[in-house]
């Protein structure tokens, strides 16, 4: 075949293939636009999976910050142990290891279930269970205890006492089992807890471990009424704060624990009646604070700080009846716990903390023979108190404060000749006493409801 034959062909292909398209213009087109409307549905849905991996990222890693938000709250209640000083004593380094374990468990089965808690404990019941594990066993079961923390602290303690036998020489796992053994009032197997994470921390190297341990020891002892010990365990805590702190000077965390065993030092002392060393302690943890303070304005948890140490002072200089120094101290307080409120309105602790200042401040001013200047701060802290209780009727603690406002103010109306309010004020209080006289009247009924549901629910596994 020559090549204008060939050419000829090809031309003759080439007009037969156009012919065809133009027969089957239509058709043509309609298959390219579904081919493109496929592909453009492809692109789409890849888009909209990306967009929904992204969002379940990011309502996870928002569901973990909410969970370690209500983990601070929850670490942060009342516990029954405790006398009212040490009640208010931060944990150390606790809430940091508990986040720890959220953490670990939000890379995995929180992921896993979708950021569903009640379905990522239940996985990991079944895993521990059937022995599919991916991992320490021990992790898993603290896992399960920092996750089931937020619902109650028995769970949280079996699990983490599973931990513990399962990695004795853990110092982290001891210290947690500790801290909850403490708050469910298991104060000999805190003790023991405590004392066996000192023993791990060693001598050398294990200060850090050591001294926080040795100061929740004496939280214990101090539980346990034992008041020369607990300040001689927080005393040796502090010795080796304060070689920590002079080793490295520059850090703050330890700064700032030093500044708590001097608040824990300064408790037991101010309970033994020993005013004058109890005001020097107080006083070495205000420098501490101030100079924290100074260093990051910005940061609300160690302005808070200061404005506990100014209160505590304030709280001892009235009692040595320097009622003009108490007055500027827990002023100065009530300066920094507005700057804090002021940052954050919406955080009610905050609001709550100024009510607590402008009830102190009210005290020394009645004390002073101020009533009218002592009824008009009372009323500003009432203001708040009702604003911070009423959003969260289930601290009992706070209601009961509340309604000893409601008194302090009804009894100086009463005094000005003002029935009408003062009756109303003191009935309000009342019934929030009656309200809680009620709630302590259904204590049994409520703990016979509790074993049912811990029944239930330990019928469902491990």
């Amino acid at each position: 075949m020559g090549v204008a034959s060939l050419l000829d062909g090809v031309r003759g292909y080439g007009h037969g293939v156009a012919h065809w398209i133009a027969a089957h213009d239509a058709t043509l087109l309609a298959v390219a636009g579904l081919a493109l409307a496929g592909l453009a549905g492809v692109a789409v849905y890849r888009r909209h999976r990306r967009k929904s991996a992204l969002a379940r990222a990011a309502r996870l890693q928002w569901g973990v910050r909410e969970l370690k938000e209500r983990l601070r709250l929850r670490l942060e209640e009342p516990k029954a142990p405790f006398a009212d000083s040490i009640d208010r004593a931060p944990t150390l380094g606790v809430c940091e290891s508990f986040e720890a374990d959220i953490e670990a468990a939000a890379r995995t089965v929180l992921l896993e279930a979708g950021g569903r808690r009640g379905k990522a404990k239940h996985m990991l019941r079944q895993r521990l269970n059937g022995g599919e594990l991916n991992g320490s066993e021990a992790a898993y079961w603290r896992q399960l205890g920092a996750l089931s923390l937020l619902d109650n602290t028995r769970d949280a303690l079996k699990a983490y006492a599973r931990a513990v036998e399962l990695a004795p020489d853990d110092q982290q796992a001891q210290m947690l089992l500790g801290v909850l053994s403490l708050r469910a009032g298991r104060l000999e197997a805190a003790e023991m807890a405590f004392r066996r994470q000192m023993e791990l921390a060693g001598d050398a190297g294990g200060e850090a471990a050591r001294y926080r341990a040795g100061t929740m020891l004496g939280d214990v002892l101090a539980a346990k009424g034992e008041r020369e010990a607990a300040l001689a365990a927080y005393q040796a805590a502090l010795r080796d704060a304060a070689a920590l702190v002079a080793r490295e000077p520059d850090n703050a965390p330890w700064q700032r624990d030093m500044s708590i065993t001097h608040d824990r030092i300064g408790d037991m002392l101010l309970e033994q009646g020993h005013l004058d060393l109890a005001l020097e302690s107080y006083r070495r943890s205000l420098a501490v604070a101030e100079a924290l303070a100074k260093r990051d304005s910005a940061n609300a948890g160690w302005q808070r700080d200061l404005s506990v140490a100014h209160d505590r002072i304030g709280e001892v200089l009235e009692r040595k009846g320097d009622l003009d120094g108490a007055l500027a101290s827990f002023r100065a307080g009530l300066a920094l716990a507005e700057a804090i409120a002021r940052r954050d309105p919406e955080r009610i602790e905050a609001c709550w903390d100024v009510s607590v200042s402008l009830d102190r401040i009210g005290d020394i001013l009645l004390a002073k023979g101020q009533a009218r200047e002592a009824l008009a701060t009372y009323r500003r802290g009432l203001d708040l108190a009702e604003e911070a209780a009423g959003d969260d009727p289930a601290r009992t603690g706070w209601q009961r404060d509340l309604a000893v406002s409601y008194h302090k103010v009804g009894s100086l109306e009463a005094l000005g000749g003002n029935d009408s309010e003062a009756r109303e004020l003191l009935e309000r209080g009342r019934a929030i006493i009656a309200r809680l006289d009620r709630i302590a009247a259904y204590q049994a009924q409520w703990r016979s409801d509790l074993a049912k549901f811990d029944q239930a629910l330990g019928n469902l596994g491990a």
